[in-house]
């Protein structure tokens, strides 16, 4: 605990962490003993000096007060989360490149998984068929100094071990790039083809300099062999720096792709749409456009997961794109990707977005679960998929949940 000093003195001197630092003082790397049904977030505590970044457990997401008093692992570094099967994984990032595991072992405690090394930076995981066995790991260097390529890794959830890599090589022969560098957005898997939204990136400037036309790289799966990379000038570039909601793929074999033109584009010369690739093609269908700010109760789909039945659960945002990295004015929606409609959620808190990273959401049984700040309190809530309908659950004791999982029923 001796490295984390300088961080517990700025949380004793913010006095609403105090409880908090209290408990990380006396925080130890005994195994957590659960109850039935153990519940996983991904935390983050902000300071005037930095961010720090825990995994906490519950049982109970919609009543009480979640806290870090005496339950958390700590993090190294920046975190994004994932929940596959009967795991949760926190996924490191901005320098650090591990994976850490969290699951209930046979004693009923929960545990975690450590040594797995991306060696490069994470941009993506992915469940790769449902079962909870597998996950796909893309990573992307920020720069093509420090390598020019993806690498795409199949790993064994339970051992917490890749079996499987592939590197593609990045230029512009390859991908429309011209001479920058790109962006990951999104990937779906469908049967033996991957699809693979980007975005060209001034990776100096931090700009996105071509906005014109929405891109997807069409893999050969699982040995990701390139096949090619599809153009549609209907809409702009799918997805956004770190969201990771760019493509979705449905269970009948559509796959979509969702552009909004919003957070995290330094310009934009098309309005947002979603675009359709149909089951069994590897072309865009030409007959499918779904125009998402021109319907009753649209917007900007800036962060979506995908939760069966041809629907998103969604952040949408409306309004002005104030600059860059504005991700304001957010509120929860359903998007259904065949009927073309987004349904507002009703009672749902208007809230700002924690901009570039994964959606902080999960879903089960017909109900998604995600957080808000309102007044400055965090909060978990509760959407019904079906009725689109909102209720508040437990207050959180951080500054942002930045993923939320299960890994015992």
């Amino acid at each position: 605990m001796a490295s984390h000093t300088l961080k517990l003195k700025s949380l004793f001197r913010n006095g609403i962490y105090t409880a908090l630092a209290i408990a990380l003082v006396s925080c130890s790397d005994d195994p957590t003993p659960t109850q039935a049904g153990v519940y996983t977030l991904g935390l983050g505590v902000s300071t005037p000096d930095g961010t720090t970044n825990y995994v906490a457990t519950t049982n109970d997401l919609m009543s009480g007060t979640i806290t870090l008093v005496n339950n958390g692992f700590l993090q190294e570094g920046y975190r994004d989360y994932d929940n596959i099967g009967n795991h949760f994984q926190a996924i490191g990032g901005l320098g650090i490149n591990d994976v850490n595991s969290y699951y209930v072992d046979a004693n009923n405690q929960v545990a975690v998984k450590t040594g797995l090394n991306l060696q490069a930076r994470p941009v993506d995981t992915r469940d790769v068929d449902g079962t909870g066995k597998s996950m796909l790991a893309v990573t992307l260097p920020a720069d093509p100094k420090d390598g020019p390529e993806f690498t795409f890794m199949t790993i064994d959830v339970a051992s917490n071990a890749i079996s499987r890599t592939v590197k593609v090589p990045v230029s512009k022969t390859t991908f429309p790039i011209d001479d920058q560098w790109l962006l990951h957005t999104g990937i779906a898997i469908r049967g033996n083809k991957a699809f693979q939204t980007i975005l060209p990136w001034d990776s100096q400037g931090w700009k996105t300099n071509k906005t014109d036309k929405t891109y997807v790289a069409v893999y050969s799966y699982p040995d990701f062999k390139l096949e090619k990379v599809i153009e549609d000038d209907r809409t702009g570039p799918a997805g956004a720096f770190g969201t990771r909601s760019g493509v979705f793929a449905t269970e009948s074999g559509d796959v979509y792709t969702i552009s909004h033109s919003g957070f995290g584009y330094s310009k934009s010369t098309k309005a947002p749409a979603i675009l359709k690739i149909a089951s069994g093609a590897t072309e865009f269908d030409k007959n499918y456009i779904f125009q998402t700010a021109e319907v009753a109760g649209g917007g900007r789909i800036v962060h979506a997961i995908y939760v069966g039945n041809n629907k998103l659960f969604a952040s949408v945002g409306s309004g002005t794109q104030a600059n860059q990295w504005d991700d304001k004015n957010l509120k929860f929606a359903i998007v259904d990707l065949a009927a073309k409609t987004i349904t507002p959620v009703t009672g749902s808190p208007t809230f700002t977005g924690d901009g570039g990273r994964s959606f902080a959401a999960f879903h089960k049984n017909g109900k998604a679960y995600a957080a808000a700040t309102v007044n400055n309190v965090l909060n978990i809530y509760e959407i019904d998929i079906t009725n689109a309908t909102i209720r508040k659950g437990a207050q959180v004791n951080a500054t942002f949940v930045g993923g939320i999982g299960q890994i015992q029923q």
